[in-house]
């Protein structure tokens, strides 16, 4: 494990940073989404999200699967130009870096405006600095301040987000997220003995725990 990682997971004790993350998505806001830890251009990232359960259940009577790698998904949008124009499978509300410092959470959280909402969860210490009160506003970043004993506040707003334009590369990150969320759903099955259609996997993902019982 790098330090990066260590400092991650050590940034409330006994917590990990998905479940940190969680315990800040109702003052966020973003309740009733879920977390997944997807990855895109060699960055994992945190991301609320939720299936759009009418376009899910297409995609699973049509055996549709995840299309989230960047050259498979032209390839298919050549031969099928209404899978672009089609209905997301996902619902993204945003990323959330769980990060010691300000510097640290911007850098995971850098190339995700485009998609999402951004959010914070720093210690409170790093959270009520002025420089982060400067700068969070500015970026349209949310910043949740999070206590040792695993409490958490807001300190700042999460921007709200808009999309100027809509490209294949939006369409990539749906892909992909709901490639996690169903990796993750895969994963909460196998756990209870239930079976779960199949991603195609390529993206980790995580079950989150409600911010309550986390």
């Amino acid at each position: 494990m790098n330090a990066s990682v260590k400092q991650v997971v050590n940034l409330v004790p006994g917590l990990s940073p998905i479940d940190l993350a969680a315990r800040a998505l109702p003052v966020l806001g973003w309740d009733g989404f879920n977390l997944v830890e997807a990855r895109a251009w060699s960055t994992r990232r945190l991301v609320a999200c939720a299936l759009d359960p009418v376009e899910h259940r297409r995609r699973q009577a049509e055996k549709l699967l995840p299309v989230a790698d960047p050259l498979l998904l032209r390839c298919v949008a050549a031969e099928d130009p209404e899978f672009m124009l089609a209905r997301p499978p996902v619902q993204i509300a945003g990323a959330i870096a769980v990060r010691r410092t300000w510097k640290g959470a911007i850098a995971n959280l850098a190339g995700f405006a485009a998609f999402g909402s951004l959010a914070a969860v720093l210690p409170s210490a790093s959270a009520e600095r002025t420089d982060v009160a400067t700068e969070a506003p500015v970026q349209g970043v949310g910043v949740v301040a999070a206590e040792q004993s695993g409490t958490v506040r807001l300190v700042h707003h999460a921007g709200a987000h808009t999309m100027a334009k809509r490209t294949w590369v939006h369409r990539l990150i749906e892909e992909i997220v709901y490639d996690a969320m169903l990796n993750s759903l895969s994963r909460a099955g196998a756990a209870i003995g239930v079976k779960v259609s199949p991603s195609s996997a390529g993206s980790l993902a995580l079950p989150t725990q409600s911010a309550d019982r986390a």
